[in-house]
């Protein structure tokens, strides 16, 4: 097919959509309802079953409208359309976080209630990862021929130690540019930098008052947690009972949600949280900073500890670490996991901070503040992103947004740590429209439907003019 002026694409984008609509909501709903939950490494599977059905049912369907595949020993996969050596990418991921607990739908039923479907992943980032797959499709059905190839690249370790990607880029080339369909519109140009730092300290065996003997906290770093628990020996069932008592009270004074049973001497607490996206930990309410609280309210060993844990706030003051940029904004901070191993109680913090900052200064500032009875480390860290606004690729992709929508929009900066940063010269680019909520890692996560059609066609003319510009 010749070239045809954008309103032209506009509409064959359009009445391809319109022709394929149920069969687009068909997989969406199938794909959903695969658990792609990291879980233990099978045979090419290095994720977990999960994570590789997934994988597996994607390349299926591309396979089955055309599209060259190929399975890179189920670390990832990809789909492609076009010829050349050279390519952009779509890079997104079909893993998910855990479910957590207070679904309203069933988190892997696919369930759709007034034009949304709900499950884990709808929109974080199974849902996206097919609108581009779907765009990629009418590229091909509608005979469109890019100059350069247009490769569909599908991860299934994002959401933990991005080595499906580690393992990709280690077996293919690196395409030229590209975006990942996982944060907002119209696109985001500078992300902050990610550090898990994770600090330890010994419990106090020597101390007479109760002693906590079990804990732990959260499932994932990057989650606020929404759930924590811990066992305390008060060494009689009298002081137990006064104990039950205390929480009871402060419990509701703080408005903490508490479970609490009695075993003897022993008492048993689960505090319930709200969970939300570590780069927005403000949107949650997190546990096991509320279960410190409520600890530290009463006689207990390591008390200097929980009084430490309990006044842990999301812009890292806490920690001495906060900061601010004037592209990227202000440091957050995030305690996502916590657990008492043998001991030594350790506590992971998932650190947001601005492009001007590095890996070395946030380390030494938060050394330097805390108290010394805490070991410091640096788990992980993923360097800030910055794309400059007048690089092609935020210029095309700014330009379809635009013409899409039939406004300007300013680009925009993250706090999420998105596989733009895998790839040379790569943004995110949607799935969220402006003033949309963010529901990724949150319960009852959603996407409407209508969204998920209109990404498509967007990432169809995107994908289409990033291969032929660049």
């Amino acid at each position: 097919m010749t070239a045809v002026d954008t309103e032209g694409l506009r509409r064959l984008f359009q009445k391809f959509i319109e022709d394929h609509r149920q069969e687009m909501l068909d997989s969406l709903q199938q794909l959903l309802k695969i658990q792609s939950i990291k879980g233990p490494a099978a045979n090419q599977a290095p994720f977990g079953t999960g994570p590789a059905e997934a994988l597996a049912y994607v390349l299926s369907l591309a396979q089955s409208k055309g599209l060259n595949v190929k399975n890179l020993d189920g670390y990832a996969g990809f789909a492609e359309y076009g010829e050349g050596e050279d390519y952009v990418a779509v890079l997104s991921h079909l893993d998910v976080v855990p479910t957590g607990s207070g679904w309203t739908h069933p988190p892997f039923a696919a369930e759709i209630h007034e034009g949304r479907v709900y499950a884990r992943g709808a929109v974080d980032d199974k849902g996206p990862a097919l609108s581009s797959l779907w765009a990629l499709v009418a590229l091909k059905e509608l005979g469109l021929k890019p100059k350069r190839k247009i490769r569909c690249i599908f991860g299934l370790d994002e959401e933990n130690d991005w080595n499906c990607v580690k393992h990709y880029l280690s077996k293919e080339p690196e395409p030229l540019a590209g975006f990942t369909p996982d944060a907002d519109f119209p696109l985001i140009y500078a992300e902050k930098g990610v550090a898990t730092l994770k600090f330890e300290m010994k419990a106090d065996v020597d101390s007479m008052c109760p002693k906590v003997i079990r804990f732990e906290g959260g499932h994932r770093v990057n989650m606020v947690p929404d759930y924590a628990y811990a066992v305390i020996d008060c060494y009689s069932e009298t002081a137990a009972r006064e104990w039950e008592q205390k929480l009871f009270k402060e419990s509701r004074q703080r408005q903490i949600e508490l479970d609490v049973s009695l075993n003897g001497s022993r008492i048993q607490i689960v505090v319930r949280g709200v969970s939300a996206h570590a780069s927005r930990p403000e949107l949650g309410v997190n546990s096991i900073v509320q279960l410190a609280a409520l600890l530290s309210t009463n006689s207990i060993s390591n008390a200097a500890m929980w009084r430490a844990v309990a006044g842990q706030d999301t812009a890292g003051r806490a920690l001495g670490i906060d900061a601010f940029d004037e592209v990227t904004g202000e440091l957050t901070s995030n305690l996502g996991m916590a657990s008492l191993d043998g001991n030594t109680y350790s506590f992971l913090f998932n650190i947001r901070y601005p492009i001007d900052l590095n890996q070395d200064q946030l380390l030494t500032q938060c050394q330097e503040y805390v108290s010394d009875k805490w070991q410091v480390t640096l788990v992980e860290n993923l360097d800030p992103l910055y794309v400059p606004l007048e690089s092609p690729v935020v210029e095309v992709l700014s330009k379809v947004y635009s013409e899409y929508m039939g406004e300007s929009a300013e680009p925009l900066t993250t706090g999420g740590a998105t596989y733009a940063r895998a790839i040379p010269n790569a943004v995110a680019f949607g799935p969220l429209f402006p003033g949309q909520p963010e529901l990724a890692h949150q319960v009852d996560e959603s996407w409407e439907l209508a969204d998920y059609l209109r990404c498509a066609e967007i990432y169809a003319q995107a994908m289409l003019e990033l291969a032929n510009t660049l």
